[in-house]
């Protein structure tokens, strides 16, 4: 009997894994980022991390360890020291260990190392957080105010455990939910739209959710003191992330209730289905956390959903109390079609209204809305052409609904019609006025200027005007978005396909500028030799990888949300706004043709690399 039993979980587990295999082949690339997320921003998966360091041992021969969320180099925990240096009323002390280390960092012989701690964006701000500098800094100015060493610590120490607090409560821990939301829909649908991520926003429990895993992260502390207890609770707690990822309003002592029965006699198989993948663990040891991001990690989460439907299906079956709120039914299973055409029978309205309301352009109006997302006309016609393409991209996901490909978020138990709001807001297959790119140009170009700016100001405590022109933008920033907004709003469709073309556009565009500025002003405005994958000093990996990550986020959401803004200003507002704007900007770049901006820390790059 006992051998009929092991064979019985045995079979099991290779169908939950091979169900797990089809749902990554079907939705590889989508599982690889969100996993490849939640190991960057240290959700979970944090093995992969340390896996990654072998590649450091190779490359540099140096000792090395991971501490939180940051890489460091024999710093013995720094950040801690100064942080406790000023608790301690040891300010100059602080200071003293702060700044040596920042110097370390600076003066570090690790090149053409990957993970170099000496140039570039990502180096800057984790030196200046892993040395204690940010502390320092953030001090220096508080108590420039207040005049006081114990509130101006006590401010520092309460803000920095408040903002990790936050960050960790609701962010970190409410991605795992969302990363399992997504693999629940993954399972049964061979679509999974970007919106769906939102599935908490839609919901209106983005808090109750953050509650819910933030008492099961207490629970599983306070047990683990008890060592046994721990390991136990571990595996009790194991399924409330995927219960809140199907209930959000759940209450948070009745998910962790509901869980705990739920893993009651199966904590022991779920250990083994994890153990199962222990070859996996040594594989990506052996090839320096790359099996773990590109196959294993998606693999087993995705198994681990197979194994929470599962105990979710037997739980109901069996009349477990508190499954009544495991209420979410076609998560686990496609609704008739017939149903669906009924839920969704508006879908004929919409193609009527399309039909009755429908804006034909002229030819060039038309190829310009096409290919590059510009809108040439007014503002009414705009606002019916948005609401009429609006409507014809609800009837493609709506057929897709239909035909069972995609979740139906009607039949979600939370769902709200508000929530349409939401989705219209985000919209990113739009149409933008020549008003709304000139902002958008604007708007990233200060941002752009305004973080550079600040890299300086924090690191060397000396303001600098970056940037060719003498104004507060970079027009490089809102330029790169502004292109990837109009030549890349044939692929916006397809996100996967536009990050890609966002590298080689903006690599193109940066290497072809820094040339360019050489050539006719003699000098250089930026030079990222000794950066990883630098391509004669005028592009590298890392602002490529920074160009993707903020391209992909202006495209997908900052530009549609300010548009959204943007749109609800009056045009002759907005005409004025645009008018000064671009004024400001033409006097700049003149005067700044006959007087370029240079100086220390914009163009000395050739002193220092010769000082260095």
């Amino acid at each position: 009997m006992e051998n009929k039993a092991i064979s019985e979980e045995k079979t099991r587990r290779r169908e939950w894994k091979k169900a797990a295999r089809d749902v990554v082949r079907t939705h590889y690339l989508m599982l690889v980022a969100l996993c490849l997320a939640a190991v960057f921003f240290g959700t979970e998966f944090g093995y992969v991390k340390s896996h990654s360091v072998n590649l450091y041992y190779a490359v540099t021969g140096q000792t090395a360890q991971i501490g939180g969320d940051i890489l460091k180099i024999n710093t013995n925990n720094v950040r801690q020291k100064v942080l406790q240096d000023l608790i301690d009323d040891n300010i100059k002390a602080g200071k003293v260990r702060a700044a040596r280390q920042l110097l370390e960092y600076r003066n570090e012989k690790l090149t053409n190392s990957t993970v170099s701690r000496r140039s570039g964006i990502f180096a800057a701000a984790a030196n200046e957080i892993s040395s204690g500098q940010l502390y320092v800094t953030l001090f220096n100015g508080l108590h420039s105010i207040i005049h006081s060493r114990r509130i101006s610590t006590a401010i520092v120490v309460a803000g920095d455990l408040l903002l990790a607090i936050a960050v960790w409560i609701f962010l970190k821990n409410v991605y795992q939910t969302l990363l399992r939301r997504v693999l629940l829909e993954a399972r049964v649908y061979p679509e999974v739209p970007v919106t769906h991520l939102l599935h908490l926003k839609l919901a209106g429990r983005w808090f109750r959710a953050s509650m819910t895993l933030l008492l099961r992260s207490i629970m599983e502390f306070l047990w683990w003191l008890t060592i046994a207890g721990g390991f136990i609770y571990h595996y009790a707690y194991f399924l409330v992330p995927y219960i809140v990822a199907e209930n959000p309003d759940i209450r948070p002592k009745e998910a962790l209730a509901l869980s705990k029965r739920m893993m009651d006699g199966h904590k022991w198989e779920c250990f083994k289905l994890e153990l199962s993948f222990l070859g996996w663990f040594f594989l990506g040891f052996l090839t320096f956390g790359f099996a773990d991001v590109f196959w294993a990690v998606p693999y087993e989460t995705a198994t681990m959903a197979e194994f929470y439907a599962a105990r979710r299906a037997q739980a109901k079956a069996e009349g477990m109390p508190g499954t009544d709120a495991l209420n979410d039914t076609y998560l686990y299973e496609k609704a008739e079609e017939g149903f669906l055409r009924q839920t969704y029978a508006d879908v004929e309205e919409h193609k009527h209204y399309i039909d009755e309301h429908r804006v034909t352009l002229p030819p060039v109006r038309a190829f310009f809305a096409k290919n590059f997302g510009l809108w040439i006309g007014s503002g009414a016609e705009k606002k019916q052409y948005d609401d009429v393409d609006l409507r014809r991209q609800q009837i493609v996901e709506e057929r897709a609904v239909i035909k069972g490909k995609i979740y139906p978020l009607r039949l979600a138990p939370l769902w709200n019609e508000k929530n349409n709001n939401v989705v219209r807001e985000i919209r990113y297959l739009r149409t933008y006025t020549v008003w709304s790119v000139i902002l958008a140009f604007f708007a990233f170009g200060f941002v752009g200027w305004l973080w550079e700016v600040s890299l300086h100001l924090f690191g060397d405590g000396v303001f600098v005007n970056r940037g060719v022109m003498h104004g507060p933008w970079l027009p490089i920033y809102g330029g790169g978005v502004v292109m990837i907004l109009v030549l890349l709003a044939r692929w916006r469709s397809k996100p996967y396909l536009e990050a890609i073309l966002i590298v080689l556009l903006c690599g193109a565009v940066e290497y072809t500028t820094s040339f360019a500025l050489e050539q006719i002003a003699g000098m250089r405005w930026w030079d990222y030799t000794g950066y990883f994958l630098n391509l004669n000093g005028r592009i590298c990996g890392e602002g490529l990888t920074l160009f993707a990550l903020g391209g992909m986020g202006a495209v997908y959401l900052l530009v549609p949300v300010l548009d959204s803004i943007w749109s609800r200003m009056r045009t002759k507002v907005l005409a004025v706004v645009c008018s000064i704007l671009l004024a400001c900007f033409a006097a700049d770049a003149v005067y700044s043709a006959i007087v370029p901006n240079t100086g220390d820390g914009i163009t000395d790059y050739a002193a220092y690399q010769e000082a260095e």
